[in-house]
């Protein structure tokens, strides 16, 4: 594997050898009087500079270079070059034991040097460096599966049965969903928790549990708007879907504000007109405080300012709180997130930078939950018996694949 600090301790000790250093802090100083000199001539000072302390540097340069300086002569530049290498080695001691604010300039060389040569070695070694990240990717994903790989079968079965539920649901009704917008919700929500499900998967097949706890956040969002218009029927779900235009005039507003620091093209006023248009429509339907986050749950919950814990509460998913606010410390930058990993015993005081084969149980089991109760909430609405009875088979089979998940975290505490 490449050792980084090894490669930048090789670039300092070869632009901190005393003649290179010696070059650099020359060249700054020529530069101050309105020299620049070439690629060729820095070659030519870094071979002379081992003798500086006896004041044998050799200086020439070309007819061009002395008049872009301002000088007629090389007799003329000779006094300004004496003061120079008098100064020469004062200033490599001064260089050496503290940067200040006259040597910026040479420290922004010096480093820019440094920055391409390492960057250059970089892209040399890239690809033993990938290969060996997928070696190492590779054998924490064979050791999750020989430790994990019976319960996440089993999860990974549970998503697929999900999948073809879906199907099954959606043929069922044909097309009399398009003319049922709660259905149609319904159905969509489903779809990105099944997406959102296979991404949690992917993370704890590759050792990964704080990530997938943190995407089960999203999929506990979406169970509780899920429940929640499925509760409150048409009118809940057309404010939800009519919401997003408030989302977007927000957001178009916010990105206008930064649009020249981030480099990109700013949002036409024409374009911020009309959506501001749709926005003040909606408002003028659904009230002021349509315009909150939440504002789309406002009528329903009787809440001027509705948060999501509001929403939680009244479909009584609430007692997922806890587990909500560890996932949400690995969403955001807050020192638990920090300071805390699924993927490490709690007497563990290490750093986690990577995959851990520890942890998985928590946001299995999370998501087990979360996604059936988005599909069984979908599947209910308007029920016949057939889709009462796969939702009643769907959670016996997601409690068979908790307590695999179970099984192997006790043998692992054993262990």
């Amino acid at each position: 594997m490449l050792g980084l600090q090894e490669l930048f301790d090789e670039q300092i000790k070869e632009l901190f050898r005393p003649n290179k250093l010696g070059v650099r802090i020359l060249e700054n100083e020529l530069e101050k009087i309105g020299f620049f000199i070439t690629k060729k001539q820095r070659t030519v000072f870094e071979s002379q500079f081992s003798n500086i302390e006896n004041d044998t540097l050799t200086f020439e340069f070309s007819d061009d270079q002395l008049n872009k300086a301002g000088f007629s002569s090389e007799e003329e530049l000779k006094p300004k070059l004496e003061k120079i290498i008098k100064g020469l080695s004062s200033k490599v001691d001064k260089f050496a034991n503290g940067i200040d604010e006259t040597m910026q300039n040479l420290v922004e060389s010096i480093t820019d040097a440094m920055a391409q040569s390492v960057l250059c070695t970089l892209e040399q070694r890239m690809d033993d460096m990938q290969e060996d990240q997928e070696i190492i990717y590779n054998d924490f994903a064979e050791n999750i599966q020989l430790v994990w790989g019976v319960p996440l079968g089993l999860l990974q079965g549970l998503i697929v049965i999900s999948d073809e539920v879906a199907q099954g649901y959606i043929t069922k009704y044909g097309d009399t969903q398009i003319d049922n917008i709660v259905q149609e919700l319904l159905i969509r929500i489903h779809a990105k928790a099944n997406q959102v499900a296979k991404e949690i998967l992917t993370l704890l097949k590759n050792g990964f549990s704080d990530g997938a706890q943190a995407r089960w956040r999203t999929l506990h969002e979406l169970a509780v708007v899920c429940v929640f218009i499925s509760e409150h029927g048409e009118d809940v779900a057309t404010r939800y879907i009519n919401h997003e235009a408030v989302g977007t005039y927000k957001a178009a507003i916010q990105y206008n504000d930064y649009y020249i620091r981030l480099g990109a093209t700013e949002i036409s006023s024409e374009e911020i007109d009309s959506m501001q248009e749709e926005y003040l429509d909606l408002l003028a339907e659904y009230g002021q405080t349509y315009k909150n986050d939440y504002g789309w749950a406002a009528k329903a919950l009787n809440l001027k300012k509705p948060t999501f814990r509001d929403i939680e509460a009244s479909v009584e998913l609430d007692h997922h709180r806890p587990y909500y606010k560890l996932a949400s410390a690995n969403v955001h930058a807050n020192p638990s997130g920090v300071f805390n990993s699924l993927g490490l015993f709690p007497e563990e005081d290490i750093i986690l930078a990577g995959p851990s084969n520890l942890g998985l149980i928590h946001p299995a089991q999370s998501a087990i939950i979360s996604l059936n109760i988005i599909t069984t909430t979908m599947l209910t609405y308007e029920a016949n018996i057939d889709f009462i009875v796969i939702s009643k088979a769907m959670a016996e089979y997601g409690h068979k694949v908790e307590n695999a998940f179970i099984t192997v975290e006790t043998n692992i505490s054993k262990s």
